[in-house]
């Protein structure tokens, strides 16, 4: 294993966490908090000379390399910058410790949107950092599963497969900086048309920002505390929802679009399987609010719905999900969006493969001889191409059932270990607080051991359970 190649490609992503904090310190310089612009310049240049050395080690690597080494660079990418974009929550001052810091940061970068913090306290340098974290997280995420997860399921059931997105044997690290400035431009472009028209909608311009870089992330972190409705014209409402909802869509279909800009490509931002699953469940959510919230909840409902529905987790009003039974919620914010998103659970397109299988056993079973193929989406699909699938299942409910577990040993009682590990592993912050727990826990009564395993179980939802699991394998490290 070339471990220099992947040395190479991490001072590269400290490159980019240096350009993160460069710009939040000419955005600190815009709003006159100068010294929050020096502290954050001088993070960056730390950043820039670690990661610069980095490069230089290993600058004459050898272009090719192995799935192991994909796989690798996977799991040390989500273990090392998270840490390092952790660095200015503890330098400016927000958190009491390293350990909090790291949690902001960890929470933030994988768009889980669990926070400490009090926003009505906060610099504008800190919240617009987090915001660009966030917006930086889901371009990781998206990246991620287009050229690593998609390029090494070449075989399976193509959970993670694009078709606009294809790579040969040993061109993986070459590809992450074009796809990436890909995708980091297709956000970048829903990002702005969203914060024009949340300006014109009357909100003000920097919480426009935030909220923008936010919800194409579907990060679900706000620069004020509260609900929408406090600060936000119905019609801002209505723009980040629908900019929530296009984060959790699948990005190759949002390339099609955008790039052929016809009307076939834009109708199949409706009609794709995992898009209008993504629809269904939010109208079936959205009655079930209205069954339990009243007929009079019905705008803030559907609004609601789309934010969960897409993992962001904004609140538009109060009285809205928190009004429906806890279960519910956990399971919607399981599911997750469409995979090749920014949005976090075990994604669509897997519940909709698993329950055609299950769909065509029952059928094998009032004919036990007959020869039944599983068909899908008009591709016939072996039995055996759903045993990764199964497995990633398993592997998400042993994760959630230990995460679970080592929150209460850590002193939560049931109900909160529960919501606080589905919370984690969906990278669905917000749902804590919207489950209402008992105790009335929030994050910031959190110890540092809880945050510990809350951090973890936000990365385990990131670099894929199933990824994380082999790494508990002798056989992975041998290799």
């Amino acid at each position: 294993m070339r471990l220099v190649k992947i040395l190479l490609w991490l001072g590269y992503s400290l490159f980019t966490s240096a350009a993160l904090m460069l710009i939040t310190a000419l955005v600190a310089l815009l709003v006159f908090e100068v010294r929050n612009a020096g502290l954050m310049a001088i993070l960056a240049v730390l950043s820039a000379l670690v990661g610069g050395l980095m490069i230089t080690a290993s600058f004459k690597a050898s272009t090719k390399e192995s799935s192991g080494e994909a796989i690798l660079f996977l799991v040390l990418y989500w273990a090392v910058v998270p840490i390092v974009c952790s660095l200015p929550f503890y330098v400016l001052g927000a958190t009491s410790g390293p350990i909090a810091a790291i949690f902001e940061g960890v929470s933030a970068i994988t768009t889980t949107g669990a926070s400490t913090l009090d926003a009505e306290v906060q610099s504008r340098t800190l919240l617009f950092y987090r915001s660009l974290l966030q917006f930086f997280g889901g371009v990781s995420v998206a990246v991620f599963a287009v050229v690593v997860l998609a390029a090494l399921n070449l075989t399976g059931t193509g959970i993670h497969r694009s078709g606009l997105f294809t790579f040969r044997s040993g061109e993986l690290f070459t590809r992450f900086l074009g796809v990436g400035q890909l995708v980091a431009a297709i956000y970048l472009f829903l990002s702005a048309v969203a914060f024009v028209l949340m300006v014109m909608g009357g909100t003000d311009t920097f919480t426009a920002l935030c909220l923008a870089l936010s919800g194409i992330s579907t990060g679900g972190l706000q620069p004020f505390v509260g609900p929408l409705a406090n600060v936000l014209s119905p019609v801002s409402a209505i723009v980040l929802a629908l900019l929530c909802l296009v984060g959790a869509f699948n990005i190759s279909i949002l390339w099609d679009f955008l790039r052929l800009r016809r009307l076939r490509p834009f109708l199949r931002l409706f009609v794709h399987v995992e898009h209008r699953g993504l629809f269904a469940i939010a109208a079936c959510l959205t009655l079930i609010t209205l069954i339990f919230a009243g007929l009079s909840n019905f705008g803030p409902a559907i609004l609601d719905s789309i934010f969960f529905v897409s993992s962001a987790g904004f609140r538009y009003d109060v009285i809205s999900l928190d009004m429906v039974p806890s279960p519910i919620l956990i399971c919607v914010a399981l599911i997750g969006g469409s995979a090749l998103s920014t949005a976090g659970g075990i994604k669509v397109i897997r519940l909709l493969l698993l329950f055609r299988h299950l769909g065509t056993d029952m059928a094998r079973l009032s004919h036990p001889s007959r020869v039944k193929p599983i068909e899908f989406r008009g591709n016939v699909i072996d039995d055996d191409e759903f045993l990764s699938i199964w497995m990633y299942f398993f592997g998400y409910a042993l994760c959630f059932a230990f995460g679970a577990l080592a929150l209460a040993a850590s002193g939560l009682n049931l109900q909160d270990s529960m919501a606080t590990s589905a919370a984690s592993l969906a990278n669905m912050g917000p749902l804590l607080d919207m489950t209402l727990p008992s105790s009335g826990l929030r994050y910031g009564d959190f110890s540092g051991l809880q945050m510990t395993v809350a951090a973890l179980l936000m990365l385990i939802g990131r670099v894929e359970v199933l990824v994380a699991l082999s790494l508990l394998l002798p056989s992975t490290w041998r290799q």
